[in-house]
């Protein structure tokens, strides 16, 4: 009961801190899914020349809100002076997926900290969103904007500042030089406009938003207005009946916004929206909170209302359980797939299957594959489901933290069932009683012990705790894993040691090069929400529904998978139904030995094609390619494989491979079915189902004929695939010389070779006045136009059993 005190205690200090440092509104600290979340602020210079420290302070403000957009003025920033390193870009948030733009005064460039500046930027989700970009049309960073749109529905996000005429700069000459105020009104004198600078801002962006307004676009505008947001100069402007813009923050706090800056008694910062959006929370912290001295303000709005109904949100598939390289959990996979395998006795299955396969109707045969394949695909799943626990936070793992999460974890399912009832809460009541008895001096008790307030309120204290322990849980991490190690060498589990020493290492060396790979490693393209068609007209139209994305990218995909009937052997009937559309039909054993008479009409290069197959299949040919499957080739592919390779559609990854390679009973599990399939000639139904993803060639570009379409097939369907028709293929290629040995690699050799050769091939052109050319040429599409025919009589022809 003390505990529960202090935890209580605790959560009402921290909530009645913030108000009464003068900090009005709220936010939820965990941020809803179907919300987004705007932070905005007047950082009063970003000042990164020499120290970072602002810009780390940033980052952390941005993770703390999880904020989707982040907007902000007076950065003070040349940017065109700034190194390509030190880019906004660059700069924020690193390591996530980015839209930034940035505005300031392109025509004086006085020093790299010149006043004023506005920038804006959208992060992860929202970032995909992004339609285009732009900012003040007379260069002087006056405001920025974006426009996001899933569909029909368009909003445009904006933050402006509004130049305030400076004190400072009626006594000194450097301020009247540098203020902002000067440098729009210098500009505009030099074009013939000598009123006022925040008279002519006022006019330009009216005019831009009742432009905006009239093309049937929604609003947003996170603005330093410098004057009264309610009835100053820049608010006057947006009440007229062609723009119709009001502040959100007195609809959500009940009041009028508190003073802005910390030495103003007046509201000068504020969000202002169109009567379609309408914010659900709105924070305006204390003085101080932020990086400037200015409030900072957060708003959450309903993705809904920004987006259409047509926003998508993805589904972010769980991670792998089973990861090959730690030794702990591809052991605890291998036994529990392995005591599986011999309980069900699958091997000794797939052996009886291929002994007396002969004997069965093709239906039964077909039956008994998919039977076997979903039994061992089952027991795989299961074994990956009971290889370990997942146990991932943002904070180091150990005991001391664990604690305070299951306590963490505990209190939101209360919570959730104040809010929402079960139906049956038993075990909720029994994880409650089994966490007291693991600490009897911190007891949780019943849910119905507690009011829905007294659980938040320990649910804010738990997190100020772990916020406590956050600094040291990399040493309490540290010494829980030594503790483990000395267990495992005291226990004569050498291995189990080496394992956990390794774990400390690769953790380490984890923590030490994140954030420089979040930095320098190459941005990764946007996940495809929406698409771009292109009519005959050279008119683009924005596709956003899954409906009509699927059926638009069927059919583009469809016309580039079919750009192999254009071969001609496609469109001679005879040939084709000779060849056979695999090349396994009835005339192909005549085509290889010379012995096929050809239509008097068919294509001449394809008749030389077909001559050149039978040519290669006189000689070497007719040895044949072993196609059976052994187990060193399964285990000298898979113990070296890419772990991190993308799974396909049943979810059986390569590190259900590369832990079954390390295990004798299992590999010959995979052989056997690999085999009897083969032998057999008939696939299951899981190597029948492929996953075609979308990917953005060039990033922002969304026209469905530049995406690039990436098919992911079964694992072991590939490898088999790979072992047959490339491995051994190319080791039966280089033994007869059936390919020139310059397109081999060599050993000690190297790329840069080829290019000396070239250079030195044209140098000695030049030198000898001989004619020549060098081009590099990109097959468009080359592998789309892969004619199946040619191709199966091309692998027959080299000895390839089909």
């Amino acid at each position: 009961m003390v505990s529960a005190q202090n935890e209580t205690r605790s959560a009402a200090t921290r909530i009645t801190d913030q108000w009464s440092k003068g900090a009005v509104g709220f936010v939820p600290e965990v941020k809803d899914d179907r919300v987004c979340r705007f932070v905005f602020e007047n950082y009063n210079s970003l000042s990164f020349w020499h120290s970072q420290h602002k810009i780390h302070h940033l980052n952390k403000l941005l993770r703390h809100f999880d904020a989707d957009c982040a907007l902000g003025v007076e950065l003070q920033v040349q940017w065109d002076m700034a190194d390509s390193n030190l880019r906004l870009d660059k700069l924020l948030m690193p390591g996530q997926q980015k839209r930034v733009a940035v505005g300031y005064n392109k025509h004086e460039a006085f020093s790299r900290s010149q006043h004023g500046g506005v920038s804006l930027a959208t992060f992860d989700r929202l970032s995909q969103f992004v339609l285009e970009s732009g900012a003040d049309p007379h260069g002087l960073g006056r405001w920025v904007w974006m426009k996001i749109s899933s569909g029909s529905l368009v909003t445009i996000v904006v933050v402006a500042y509004l130049p305030c005429k400076s004190k400072a700069a009626a006594t000194s000459n450097k301020h009247r030089r540098e203020t902002v105020y000067n440098q729009q009104g210098r500009y505009f004198r030099g074009i013939g406009d000598v009123r006022c600078p925040r008279a002519i801002f006022v006019d330009h962006i009216g005019q831009q938003l009742a432009l905006w307004k009239q093309s049937g676009y929604q609003i947003l505008m996170f603005a330093d207005a410098n004057s009264n947001v309610y009835d100053g100069i820049l608010a006057t402007e947006l009440q007229r009946d062609e723009i119709r813009m009001a502040d959100v923050c007195e609809a959500v706090l009940g009041h009028r916004s508190p003073n802005s800056h910390a030495s103003s008694s007046l509201p000068i910062t504020g969000v202002f929206a169109t009567s379609d959006l309408v914010a659900q929370h709105v924070f305006q912290s204390a003085h101080g909170f932020g990086l400037g001295d200015h409030r900072v303000f957060v708003v959450d709005i309903d993705l809904t209302q920004l987006l259409g109904s047509e926003y998508s949100q993805l589904v972010r598939l769980p991670g792998r359980k089973l990861q090959a390289k730690r030794y702990r959990v591809r052991k605890a996979y291998n036994k529990s797939l392995r005591d599986n395998i011999r309980r069900h006795k699958l091997i000794e299955k797939y052996h009886q299957l291929y002994q007396s396969h002969q004997s069965m109707s093709p239906q039964e045969i077909s039956r008994r594959i998919n039977q076997l394949d979903r039994e061992k695909t089952e027991l795989m799943k299961c074994a990956e489901s009971k290889c370990k626990k997942k146990c991932a936070g943002k904070l180091p793992n150990s005991p001391k933290v664990s604690y305070w999460c299951k306590r963490l974890r505990l209190f939101d399912r209360i919570r959730k069932h104040k809010i929402s009832p079960l139906k049956d809460p038993r075990n909720l009541y029994r994880s409650c009683a089994v966490l007291s008895k693991d600490c009897s001096e911190m007891e949780v008790l019943q849910p119905k012990d507690y009011t829905l307030a007294e659980v938040e309120a320990r649910i804010i204290a738990i997190k100020d705790q772990l916020d406590l322990l956050k600094p040291i849980t990399p040493e309490l991490r540290f010494s829980y894993i030594n503790d483990k190690i000395d267990e495992a060498i005291v226990d004569g589990n050498t291995k189990k040691a080496k394992e956990l020493a390794n774990m400390l290492d690769r953790e380490a060396l984890r923590g030490g090069y994140q954030e420089i790979k979040k930095t320098t490693n190459k941005g990764k393209g946007r996940k495809v929400f929406s698409v771009e068609t292109e009519a005959s007209d050279g008119t683009r139209s924005i596709i956003s529904s899954k409906v009509d994305i699927e059926r638009v990218a069927g059919q583009t995909i469809g016309e580039r998978y079919r750009l192999a009937y254009s071969a001609p052997i496609m469109s001679h009937n005879k040939l084709l139904s000779d060849v056979g559309f695999s090349g396994d039909g009835p005339a192909v054993e005549s085509i290889l030995r010379g012995e096929y008479d050809y239509p008097d009409d068919v294509d001449p290069y394809t008749q030389l094609l077909m001559l050149e197959a039978a040519v290669l299949f006189s000689s070497p040919g007719e040895q044949g390619i072993e196609d059976w499957v052994y187990s060193h080739d399964f285990q000298q592919f898979w113990l070296h494989a890419c772990e991190r390779t993308e799974s396909s559609k049943s979810q059986l990854h390569f590190g259900h491979y590369m832990s079954g390679a390390h295990d004798k009973d299992i590999t010959e599990l995979h052989v056997a079915s690999l085999n009897t399939i083969r032998e057999i000639g008939v696939a299951p139904d899981r190597w029948r189902n492929s996953v075609t993803v979308l990917l953005e060639k060039v990033f922002g570009v969304r026209l469905i004929t530049k995406l690039r379409a990436i098919c992911l097939l079964e694992a072991d369907f590939n490898w088999l695939n790979k072992l047959i028709f490339a491995h051994r293929l190319e080791v039966h290629c280089r033994i007869h010389n059936l390919t020139p040995q310059e397109q081999f690699a060599k050993s000690k050799s190297c790329c840069e070779e080829a290019s000396l050769i070239k250079n030195l091939a044209t140098d000695g052109g030049r030198i000898l006045h001989n004619s020549s050319a060098i081009t590099s040429n990109d097959f468009d599409q080359c592998y789309d136009r892969g004619c199946a025919p040619i191709s199966g009589l091309a692998a027959r022809a080299h000895g390839v059993s089909l």
